[in-house]
């Protein structure tokens, strides 16, 4: 397996997997609280060893970048950064922050997968 395939299959499972395993469940306009609020931010600022999603994205994508670039790391990279950001109304409550992660996040496994389907093809 090459170095690019190897990377960009481990950011799919450890970032891309992980972020959108509850929004994957969730309706874009669902009223997102309770558990499903409490298990969306687990998965993006808790995802890989207790450390946020866009920790663990650049450990992998810069490396993955250098052998193989890809414009389509840019907009994870972006997106993360935007749930980030959004941290703090997120665990308030706030019900457009909640719906905008969740939004990002199943767009962040989605770009991850067609990298790493490409990767493989």
């Amino acid at each position: 397996m090459s170095e690019a395939r190897r990377l960009a299959a481990t950011l799919l499972h450890d970032v891309g997997k992980y972020v959108a395993r509850t929004a994957r469940n969730l309706r874009d306009g669902q009223m997102i609280d309770g558990l499903f609020a409490s298990m969306l931010l687990r998965d993006v600022y808790e995802t890989y060893r207790g450390a946020r999603a866009s920790a663990r994205f650049e450990e992998l994508a810069r490396p993955l970048a250098a052998i193989a670039p890809d414009a389509r790391l840019d907009d994870v990279r972006t997106r993360l950064r935007a749930i980030d950001a959004r941290e703090a109304d997120a665990r308030a409550g706030d019900a457009a922050a909640l719906s905008a992660i969740a939004r990002d996040a199943r767009a962040i496994e989605e770009t991850l997968r067609a990298i790493a389907r490409e990767r493989t093809s």
